[in-house]
This record gives structure tokens, sequence and C-alpha cells, in this order.
């Protein structure tokens, strides 16, 4: 009995021994959050051109711009703290908590505030590891 409930275990669980739908739950960054990126930050503040705070957003320099890269505004937090959205300075910007952060500005993007999904799926795509 105890092997047939083992071997029911074992195949409810996907071969790494996660969930069968871990890896489809977690976001992506050029399929999820880059979109996002393109339509609120990039035409606007953080492409190429602008640099605005030094943050490229374009698809070939979000990541190296974000992942493990110390805010300018509060050096000593990351932009994006692999796993933990807690101490990610980008969440501290775009759900307004930044001045309690120590950051300064308004919060992003300016002139209008992300929807709860949208800041959702940044969080995820955070605490899933900010895979790129």
């Amino acid at each position: 009995m105890i092997a047939i409930g083992l071997v029911w275990a074992l195949g409810c669980a996907g071969a790494d021994g996660d969930s069968p739908d871990t890896a489809a739950q977690a976001p992506s960054l050029g399929l999820d959050l880059q979109p996002l990126f393109d339509r609120s930050c990039v035409g606007s503040c953080h492409d190429a051109t602008s640099r605005s705070g030094g943050l490229v957003l374009t698809a070939d320099g979000a990541y190296a711009a974000l992942v493990r890269a110390p805010s300018t505004q509060v050096p000593a937090l990351l932009r994006v703290a692999p796993g933990d959205p807690e101490s990610s300075y980008l969440v501290n910007k775009i759900e307004g908590t930044h001045a309690s952060a120590g950051g300064e500005g308004t919060t992003m993007p300016p002139g209008f505030v992300l929807s709860t999904a949208e800041v959702a799926l940044v969080r995820a795509w955070i605490q899933a590891g900010a895979a790129g």
C-alpha cells in the first residue's frame, strides 16, 4: 500500500519534483514583462536615448539594468533582488512606497498607475527568481 501511494505521489509531481505547472506559472521577462515595459516605460523615459535614472528597459537592456543592479536612488537596495520582491526597489517605485525606502521622485510610471494585475505580474516574476 505504501509503494502504491509513493508511486501515485511521484506521478503527480513533475519530473523535477515540483508541481507539474510550476514552470508554466513563472512569468518571463521577455514574454510577460517586456510588453509592459515597452508600453509603460520605454517610450517615455527608459530607452537607450533618455536613460532616465541610468535605467534602460529595452528588450536588450532590461535584464542587466534591473536584476542584481543597485538602485541609483537607494544604492543599498537592488532594483530587482531575485526571489525577494519586498527588497526590490522596482516594486517600491511601482507601488509608490519608494519614499519610505529612502527614494525620491514619483511613482512609476509617471502619469498613471499600473493595474493590480500588472504589479502582481512584476512581483511574481521577482518572486520566481527574475529569470531572463
